[in-house]
């Protein structure tokens, strides 16, 4: 890119996580529209990234994740976590691995105690076997 080009963008998006990505595909669908997408990790071609066991290694490693540490927590004897960030094109979609967990019963239900009608876990888990418009046959 030549260094006058380089100075002209209608759009800076500064991280190439999963919103700045689209963000970005969405706007230079105008083809008049130049967007410059910035990103401090690396690009999501690696073997880790594309193998789902590979999230643990992409964990804990500063050149793929922001490594943020929280606050000490009384209810953890004090400890300070670590909490994962993506810091690669992607983000944390990039180094999730696939890991999924489906939510407590419980959770579900008191959120529709709270207020919430249909969030309960009747309303919002399909049963064993039940076809899942998001999940899949049998969620």
């Amino acid at each position: 890119m030549s260094e006058e080009a380089a100075g002209r963008f209608d759009y800076v998006i500064v991280g190439a996580g999963s919103a700045g990505c689209v963000l970005a595909a969405r706007l230079t669908e105008d083809p008049g529209v130049r967007v410059l997408l910035l990103e401090s990790g690396p690009r999501n071609d690696s073997l880790m990234v594309n193998m789902p066991a590979g999230s643990f290694k992409l964990m804990g490693a500063p050149r793929t994740d922001w490594l943020y540490e929280v606050e000490a927590d009384e209810t953890r004897a004090g400890r300070r976590m670590m909490w994962s960030a993506g810091r690669m094109l992607g983000g944390s979609s990039a180094m999730n691995g696939m890991v999924y967990v489906r939510g407590l019963r419980r959770d579900f239900d008191d959120w529709a105690d709270e207020g919430c009608p249909g969030w309960g876990v009747a309303g919002a888990v399909p049963g064993p076997g039940a076809d899942c418009p998001v999940c899949g046959v049998a969620g």
